[in-house]
């Protein structure tokens, strides 16, 4: 009786927990939903020394502009595209993660002001801005810190019962003076849609349900949530003891690999 009243506190007290909002995913959240932790890494100087002014540089894209895997044209014929255009999907991230980290402890610049400064000095490609040194950026831009995004992961997967929403990012701020790489990850958000049926019934609702969940809103909820998972990454102001996004034991002296 005794161990049964215990266990039935214990849970009752996850219950609650889980109630305050968070802006990451626990251990629960991601054994629930399938959908693993990404490589985070958090540099030393980022917490001691935080930069003023941060730049949201424009993001690359390393796919196209969205499919249903092994179905190109079946993904044309339900968004009503001829064919592919990945820069409103990385201008579609870029704003939507510039969203969440407006809500930080830093000063930004505005988009629209980075892109015609880009565009005043001819840097109009991700190729050209990457060849860039980070302290001519952080001087025409105006910034202390600089983060750069690309797009690798924008996919709909379907399956009869199954499909799945894929959105990944790999970002990192980079210090405009000294060029070291201040905060790195790369992540991606997996919303996964799977039905068991055991009569026709069941088999057409099931049909209808996995074919609804790849509504276009859905995948812009994915968006959502893999830009406000990654914004909470970012260690909390110094003085600040909360440990919203659980970065302790997250944090490291150096890359331990390319990501």
């Amino acid at each position: 009786m005794k161990s049964i009243l215990t266990l039935s506190l214990l849970i009752l007290l996850a219950f609650c927990f889980s109630c305050q909002p968070v802006k990451t995913k626990n251990v629960v959240d991601r054994v629930y939903e399938l959908d693993p932790r990404g490589k985070i890494y958090v540099s030393r100087t980022l917490i001691d020394t935080p930069p003023k002014t941060v730049a949201i540089l424009p993001f690359h894209s390393l796919i196209g502009a969205g499919r249903i895997e092994r179905s190109r044209f079946l993904y044309n014929r339900l968004t009503g595209r001829k064919r592919e255009d990945p820069r409103p999907l990385e201008e579609v991230l870029r704003r939507s993660f510039f969203g969440q980290f407006a809500q930080l402890e830093f000063d930004h610049v505005k988009l629209s002001r980075i892109d015609r400064t880009l565009k005043r000095e001819e840097l109009d490609s991700w190729e050209k801005i990457k060849s860039c040194s980070p302290s001519r950026l952080g001087e025409v831009l105006g910034a202390d810190a600089l983060i750069f995004g690309q797009v690798t992961n924008f996919d709909y997967y379907y399956a009869f019962l199954y499909s799945q929403l894929a959105v990944g990012l790999s970002m990192e701020m980079v210090d405009a003076k000294s060029g070291e790489i201040l905060w790195k990850v790369r992540d991606a958000r997996r919303d996964h849609t799977v039905r068991i049926v055991y009569d026709p019934i069941a088999l057409t609702v099931g049909l209808f349900q996995v074919g609804f969940s790849l509504r276009s809103i859905n995948m812009m909820r994915a968006m959502d949530e893999i830009c406000r998972e990654l914004v909470g990454t970012f260690p909390p102001p110094l003085g600040f003891s909360a440990d919203p996004a659980g970065l302790s034991g997250t944090i490291q002296q150096k890359p331990a690999e390319s990501y």
